[in-house]
This record gives C-alpha cells, structure tokens and sequence, in this order.
C-alpha cells in the first residue's frame, strides 16, 4: 500500500475512548478530591475521587450522579434525594452526569 491510499483511508477511521478510560483521564486532572462531611457542586461530566470510602454515605442533592467503583462490575446511579452508603474499600468515582451537588459524610 502506499501512502497516498493511506492518506486516502486514514480519515474514514474515528475512534472513541471507553467511557471508564475517559473518567480516568478526568480523575488524573482533577487535583480536588472529596473528604468526609463535605459538599461540592459538581458540572456535568466533572468527576471527583474518594480514595477510602467504605462507611461514607454519597447523597445526590442536585442533579444527577454517577457512582463507580475501581475494579467493580456494578455502578450506582443517583437523582436528587437519592443517597448510597459504601460497602466498597476501592476508590470511588462520583461524575456528574448533569450539573449536580454532592454531599459526602
């Protein structure tokens, strides 16, 4: 093959990252992660971490929210007036999947 039918076929390619390797890029940016008994607002698609947080109790006041745990089949969804306590010691994502408010105690 030679480069000009490369070129050629190249653009017809598009591809798209998986929706976990995505927030994982969101979490290495993201400096700011949530401790115990605090409240955040959070944008759509921002994401924040929770390094320990088996015990803590995630309520969604705002909003929706997405809850994923590292190496974990199951996520949790959250509306507002939803709220999910931890069983999980691995690290928590909490991402916005609209503007949202989270509180973490």
């Amino acid at each position: 093959m030679n480069t000009a039918n490369l070129t050629a076929i190249l653009p017809q390619f598009r591809f798209t990252l998986p929706a976990r390797l995505t927030s994982m890029f969101k979490r290495i940016g993201a400096a700011e992660a949530l401790t115990a008994n605090s409240c955040l607002g959070l944008d759509q698609g921002a994401t924040r971490w929770i390094d320990y947080p088996m015990g803590r109790t995630v309520t969604c006041e705002v909003g929706t929210l997405w809850l994923t745990f590292d190496n974990e089949p199951a996520d949790v969804i959250l509306e507002a007036g939803q709220s999910h306590r931890c069983a999980k010691a691995s690290k928590l994502a909490i991402h916005g999947l609209s503007a949202a408010r989270v509180w973490v105690n």
